[in-house]
């Protein structure tokens, strides 16, 4: 495999973990406002709060 599809590769693979973390995190987002356990939204919403200000950092850097 070349260097560079090799590094390609690595990079939309880190992209594609990350987001699909995402997605686990608003679901269990949904799931706790239905049921109403606030705390854990609140942790687990500053939580992705963070994450995408750190997607926007990376982004700036050109370091995604």
């Amino acid at each position: 495999m070349k260097p560079i599809k090799k590094e390609q590769d690595e990079r939309a693979s880190r992209i594609f973990y990350r987001i699909n973390e995402y997605h686990l995190l608003l679901d269990n987002i949904y799931e706790n406002l239905v049921d109403e356990d606030f705390l854990l939204v609140k942790k687990d919403t500053i939580f992705l709060i963070m994450e995408l200000k750190f997607i926007l950092k990376s982004m700036e850097e050109n370091d995604f």
